[in-house]
């Protein structure tokens, strides 16, 4: 046995290790793990911010929600996650989480109902990141 490193894998190589992962698990549970990806869009159709997530296991992660610097302030954001929350509640979630950095968006997500029930010092020396949590 060997253990290989890489910048660039094969992306079958990686769906390979995260099935195999979920095939584990799934002895425990069903793997329900549905992809949800919302966008907010001008009138030519270029993507002004997005919100790339999943729900499994009656939880909503939100992996990553940016919003370009047109579409900052005007709300947009927070519909985005409200919505997502609707999704998810829909699939049956009863809670949702997140992770976000101290020059990042934790404000946002506090005044979304979020809570902050970890965090890690550490980045680059300077920077924490904060793991919020929301129950429906």
């Amino acid at each position: 046995m060997k253990i290989v490193v890489t910048d660039t894998p094969v992306e079958a190589d990686v769906e390979f290790v995260v099935q195999g992962l979920w095939k584990h698990n799934s002895q425990f549970d069903a793997v329900d793990i549905t992809p949800l990806f919302l966008t907010i869009r001008d009138d030519d159709n270029h993507i002004l911010g997005g919100l790339v997530a999943r729900t499994w296991w009656k939880g909503l992660e939100v992996q990553y929600l940016w919003i370009g610097e047109q579409a900052r302030g005007t709300g947009k954001g927070r519909e985005m996650m409200l919505k997502a929350e609707e999704v998810a509640r829909e699939r049956g979630c009863s809670m949702a989480y997140v992770d976000t950095f101290n020059f990042q968006a934790r404000g946002f997500y506090e005044k979304l109902g979020y809570a902050v029930y970890g965090s890690m010092d550490g980045y680059l020396d300077k920077y924490t990141r904060y793991y919020l949590k929301k129950s429906f």
